[in-house]
């Protein structure tokens, strides 16, 4: 078995993506699904691309598991890992430490396939990397739509270095190098470097946790929309467990320092609901705080937090539903601060079924993305 070059390598990865956009056009596409069912089918395109330009398609090896990449071309040092998403265009990566990566490498491709976008892709591994994110450990963030210049890699005074020699320069990734980017980074704009260490002998830094506090007022309310519809317990006064998992999930995968103050500092605001009353009632500020959030027009991924149901959503509005229904029972609570104005003596469970419909108002239906 002769090696390839690197042309040659770019011809197998465009004639696989050609031909994976035209099976998902099609009846017999398949369905997006795990990470198995995207890796079988990325790897099925390029063995078949292979035996379609006469080459012998053993020279793909899918290695599988935790390696990095996922497929090595043999008696080559080019890889290709591959990565899918339902809907995203963005993704977490591989761990910087990288010590699963395969060695003698020089090039890594991204492959891809977007579910939603029935699209298959390739490109540059390394030039989809914008900046590394802090999930347990730090990982490289992916980009398929990133804009060169704004790679993490190359010469300039913000960037950590050249590809060439921070991936492949050496026997492995010079992670350290990175993770001291990262935590200069951080400190550079008031940032707390950090990262929550598993292993002994992972490099010490890591990267910016940015205080809630110091976000804009738009990413203030982008953070607490997803907040509030992925723990509406945070409603519920009574719960002395309301606050659960909350700042673990904030920390781990927003990298936000968020507080109790950040939902309700306390104090009572007016709102009407006129099927309830005429008048104006006072509810907790938070209440105001959630409108105020709901309203915002960033996105969000229904799917991504799993409070509310063990089952995937279908759509948004089947996502509302569900989480009307859980919100109502957090917000019965208030209604013994507003009973006095229960003129049509409606009751605790369908004033917070209209409060509930309140709050759910404010939210664009079309930000909610399953």
């Amino acid at each position: 078995m002769s090696a390839i070059n690197l042309e040659q390598v770019n011809q197998i990865l465009s004639l696989a993506v050609k031909n994976g956009n035209a099976i998902l056009q099609t009846n017999n596409a398949p369905t997006y699904g795990d990470s198995i069912v995207c890796e079988n089918f990325l790897v099925t395109l390029l063995k078949d691309a292979c035996s379609s330009l006469g080459i012998d398609s053993n020279v793909i090896t899918h290695h599988g598991g935790h390696s990095f990449p996922d497929v090595t071309i043999n008696n080559t040092t080019f890889g290709i890992e591959i990565k899918g998403a339902k809907a995203h265009r963005s993704f977490n990566g591989n761990s910087v430490i990288a010590s699963t990566m395969r060695g003698g490498l020089k090039k890594v491709f991204l492959m891809y396939w977007i579910g939603d976008d029935k699209e298959v892709g390739y490109r540059d591994y390394f030039e989809c990397v914008a900046t590394p994110v802090v999930t347990h450990s730090p990982r490289f963030q992916l980009d398929i739509d990133l804009d060169l210049s704004k790679s993490m890699f190359g010469s300039g005074e913000d960037k950590v270095g050249l590809v060439e020699d921070v991936i492949f320069g050496g026997k492995n990734i010079n992670s350290e190098k990175i993770i001291q980017w990262m935590a200069n980074r951080a400190r550079a704009k008031g940032e707390t470097p950090w990262w929550i260490a598993t292993d002994e002998s992972l490099p010490t830094g890591s990267t910016g946790l940015s205080k809630f506090t110091n976000l804009t007022m738009d990413g203030r309310n982008a953070f607490l929309k997803v907040a509030f519809l992925a723990f509406p317990q945070i409603f519920d006064k009574s719960s002395p467990t309301k606050y659960n998992g909350l700042f673990e999930w904030a920390i781990q995968r927003k990298s936000i320092y968020t507080t109790r103050d950040d939902y309700s500092a306390g104090g009572k605001v007016e709102i009407q609901i006129p099927a309830f009353s005429k008048a104006t009632i006072l509810v907790p500020q938070v209440i105001q705080v959630a409108s105020d959030a709901l309203k915002s027009n960033s996105k969000v991924f229904v799917n991504e937090f799993g409070n509310l149901s063990t089952s995937q959503f279908t759509d948004a509005h089947t996502f509302l539903d569900a989480y009307a229904l859980v919100l109502k029972k957090h917000l019965q609570h208030i209604y013994e601060e507003v009973k006095d104005s229960d003129a049509g003596n409606i009751g605790a469970d369908e004033f917070s079924t209209m409060l509930a419909t309140h709050l759910i108002s404010k939210i664009d239906v079309g930000t909610l993305i399953a």
